[in-house]
C-alpha cells in the first residue's frame, strides 16, 4: 500500500454533524463487531448503545443522504456491472479521507477507506476473521510501502465487492492488522472511472470498459503484474547474490538463505497459479 491510513483513522473521532443516514456500530456477545445502515437490524439490547455512541463518535459514524450497502446482484450477475451505467455512491467524510460501506462477497457489509493510491483492497484482519477469510500458513504474501515501512500481508482473492451497485468480481485483496477500517484500492477502482466529489460527498462509478477488453486481469493492469513478478524475482536474485558471497564456513547463514529463496520460489508458483486463474498473458509475467 502506499500510505499509512492511521492520521485517517485518527481523524474519524472528528465527525462532521448528521446529514441524514447513518452507520451503526454494534458488538455482538462474541465480540464481533457489526456494522449497518437499519437501526432496526441491531438488537434491541444494544440500540442505545449504537445510537449514542461512546462518546467519541466512535459508536455511530454520520453519513451523507442514501445508502451504501445496495444489495449485491445474483451470483450468476456478470464480471461486473453494465457499461456506461453511472453509479452515485453516498460517503462519509473522515479527516481528509472519506468512508464508504460496501458489500463483500455478496453478504458482509464492511467499511473501508477509499484509497485510490493503494494497490489493492485491504480488510483489517479483525474483519476478515469475523467473514470467513482466514488465511492459512500457506497463503500467498505480497509486500507493500507505506509510510511506516514495508510490510507483508497475505493475499486472498474475493468474490466480489458491491459499493452501492458497482460491482467488480474476483478482486485481490490483502489481509492486514492493525486497523478499524478496511481501504478500498486498486484491485476494485481498476475496473471503473472513479470522480470524487469531497464537497458534495459522492463517489461516481462508471464501468470503464477495460475489464471487457482485456486490459485488466485478475483485478490488475499489465503493469502491476509485471510489478509484482518484477519485486518476487529482484527478492530471488538478491538471495543468490547474497548465498555466493557466505562463506561455507558459515552454515547456518547458508541454511537461512536456502529456506527464504525455498519460500520465495514457492510464493513464485502461487503468483503463477493466481495469474492462470486470471489467464494473465505470459509477457505479462515478465519483468520490464
Amino acid at each position: 500500500m502506499r500510505r499509512s491510513a492511521a492520521p485517517i483513522l485518527a481523524s474519524l473521532v472528528l465527525l462532521a454533524a448528521p446529514a441524514g443516514a447513518e452507520i451503526y456500530r454494534w458488538t455482538d456477545a462474541e465480540g464481533r463487531v457489526h456494522f449497518t445502515q437499519d437501526l432496526s437490524q441491531v438488537p434491541p439490547a444494544q440500540r442505545a448503545a449504537a445510537e449514542q455512541g461512546d462518546g467519541t463518535g466512535a459508536g455511530r459514524l454520520q453519513t451523507f443522504e442514501g445508502r451504501a450497502d445496495a444489495p449485491a446482484p445474483p451470483a450468476a450477475a456478470a464480471d461486473s456491472s453494465p457499461a456506461r451505467t453511472a453509479y452515485r455512491v453516498p460517503v462519509q467524510r473522515a479527516g481528509a479521507g472519506m468512508l464508504v460501506v460496501a458489500r463483500v462477497n455478496g453478504a458482509y457489509a464492511v467499511p473501508f477507506l477509499i484509497d485510490t493510491g493503494a494497490t489493492d483492497v485491504l480488510i483489517p484482519a479483525s474483519i476478515a476473521r469475523q467473514i470467513g477469510l482466514e488465511p492459512g500458513p500457506d497463503a500467498r504474501t505480497k509486500r507493500y510501502a507505506t509510510a511506516n515501512g514495508v510490510v507483508e500481508h497475505a493475499v486472498v482473492m474475493l468474490d466480489s465487492i458491491d459499493l452501492g451497485g458497482a460491482v467488480a468480481r474476483d478482486v485481490p485483496a490483502s489481509i492486514g492488522n492493525d486497523m478499524e477500517f478496511g481501504l478500498l484500492g486498486l484491485s476494485y477502482f481498476n475496473r471503473f472511472s472513479t470522480h470524487v466529489d469531497a464537497a458534495a460527498g459522492v463517489v461516481t462509478l462508471v464501468p470503464n470498459g477495460l475489464l471487457e477488453s482485456g486490459a485488466i486481469r485478475g483485478g490488475r493492469s499489465e503493469e502491476q503484474w509485471r510489478s509484482e513478478y518484477a519485486g518476487l524475482h529482484a527478492r530471488i536474485e538478491y538471495l543468490e547474490a547474497e548465498a555466493t558471497r557466505t562463506p561455507r564456513s558459515h552454515g547456518r547463514e547458508i541454511e537461512r538463505l536456502a529456506a527464504a529463496r525455498e519460500e520465495l520460489a514457492r510464493q513464485l508458483e502461487l503468483l503463477d497459479a493466481e495469474a492462470d486463474r486470471a489467464r494473465v498473458p505470459f509477457p505479462w509475467r515478465n519483468p520490464r
